[in-house]
């Protein structure tokens, strides 16, 4: 198989510039999101109960060593409201305080019902019988949550933080005893424009929904809701949205991206400047259920590449760590180092991905899957700002006995590959006008130069 050239070699510095110079139109949210360079959407969930933990501390270096830029963590209201008006921070002052030495920049989850300012409620919720209390639906609840949504945004605003209001609201587990987007809505247009009084130069997004459409489903009432609220809307520097697979490949993802494309995004208010998709929740379990810790580690690479070409540029991976034991439970096991403290081989990958192009860019996608059916092979171009360094990164869909060698012309090896593991490999052979690779179902990484 021969791949053609998306663009002649003269014009691959102009590449760069222009995926920039359209980046910058898109205003506000693109720069405060996350920069030009990869590295600056990569996030990893931080589990809120880890704060309560003797060796939290210890657990966040390990993000730190990963390579991740930002830490989503639920900045859980009743712990920090005790008693009506007054605010306890010191767990959360502490947390900063670590954020900060190891330049770490938070993505606060606004989140949980409050004792103090929910209506009680004993109903069914997903299935079970429960009993709590309901998120802010009146407009004291809904006063109460702003106020302290603002006072978190102010104390907090030197850590640039990302300010996600709510998770998963179209869940009755999260959203309690059943979901109602447009209680949601008045919720978060109240919150961010409290915000945005308080911090103008915050960054807000929502709504963390858990439902994106697909082709078998496309209607989602929240997103719908959201959607058509043109002050929420106005107000949210982006639309965060969780994409987990549950078994399927990455690559399936294109297919929802293309559904939220056709059916919302394209009745996007023209009054609204258009604001960026961001992924704040997406992982995979490696539970008795789920994917093994091979398949964990060579879809990680290629989830948050494939977010790359979906122009979602911050992705999340839920989560760091293992939040139990029990390996019949799909929530135990998501994480990236086990439950004992050991790193599974998707730690490696992520940490892999962040130094090979954490410092780069997307600059040209040369080939790439067939978005309809999830399968073939990807070729993409990463370089830093100056342009001098550059890398493919390759792989395909496909396992194969005979493995498919393709040519890509007018590339040289610059040095020996990388696999998704950070293991070294043979650089790949020169074939007079291109390169010779040999793609496989794990990440590869190429470091290249123009060939003369």
């Amino acid at each position: 198989m021969r791949v053609a050239r998306r663009y002649r070699i003269a014009l691959a510095a102009a590449g760069c510039a222009l995926l920039a110079s359209l980046s910058a139109i898109q205003a506000r949210p693109a720069t405060r999101l996350a920069g030009p360079a990869v590295g600056s959407g990569l996030s990893v969930q931080f589990t809120d109960h880890y704060l309560d933990l003797p060796d939290w501390r210890e657990r966040l270096k390990l993000a730190a060593k990963l390579g991740a830029s930002i830490v989503r963590i639920d900045i859980n209201w009743p712990w920090i409201e005790k008693e009506p008006g007054r605010y306890d921070w010191s767990r959360y002052d502490a947390f900063a305080t670590e954020l900060e030495r190891l330049r770490l920049r938070p993505l606060f989850i606004l989140n949980r019902p409050h004792p103090l300012h929910g209506m009680p409620y004993d109903a069914d919720v997903d299935g079970a019988r429960h009993q709590g209390v309901t998120p802010p639906s009146t407009p004291a609840q809904r006063a109460a949550f702003t106020r302290w949504a603002s006072a978190a945004a102010k104390r907090y605003r030197r850590l640039d933080p990302i300010w996600e209001i709510w998770n998963e609201p179209d869940q009755g587990g999260f959203w309690p005893p059943k979901p109602d987007p447009a209680a949601y809505v008045r919720l978060a247009r109240e919150t961010c424009l409290a915000i945005r009084k308080r911090v103008p130069n915050a960054v807000v997004v929502g709504p963390g929904a858990a439902q994106m459409p697909t082709v078998w489903e496309t209607k989602k009432p929240l997103i719908e809701a959201v959607l058509n609220d043109t002050d929420l809307l106005a107000c949210l520097d982006a639309l965060s949205l969780h994409t987990h697979r549950f078994g399927s490949s990455p690559e399936t993802v294109s297919r929802d991206y293309a559904v939220l494309r056709d059916a919302y995004l394209a009745a996007w208010p023209a009054a609204v400047p258009r604001r960026p998709v961001i992924d704040t929740e997406w992982g995979y379990s490696v539970y008795r259920g789920g994917v093994s810790e091979d398949i964990q580690a060579r879809w990680l690479s290629r989830m948050i590449l494939t977010n790359l070409m979906e122009q979602v540029d911050l992705t999340n991976w839920y989560s760091l760590m293992d939040t139990g034991a029990d390996d019949n439970e799909i929530e135990d096991r998501f994480g990236l180092v086990r439950s004992d403290g050991t790193r599974r081989p998707a730690y490696l990958a992520f940490q892999t991905l962040a130094r090979q192009i954490g410092g780069m860019r997307l600059c040209e996608t040369i080939a790439r899957f067939d978005p309809a059916t999830a399968q073939g092979i990807t070729i993409l171009r990463f370089c830093d700002e100056s342009e001098r360094q550059c890398k493919l990164v390759v792989w395909t869909t496909e396992e194969s006995e005979t493995p498919r060698k393709l040519n890509v012309p007018g590339w040289r090896s610059a040095g020996p590959t990388t696999d998704y593991l950070g293991r070294p490999g043979v650089p790949p052979a020169d074939t007079g006008d291109g390169l010779a690779l040999i793609p496989t179902t794990a990440v590869s990484y190429i470091p290249v130069t123009v060939a003369h």
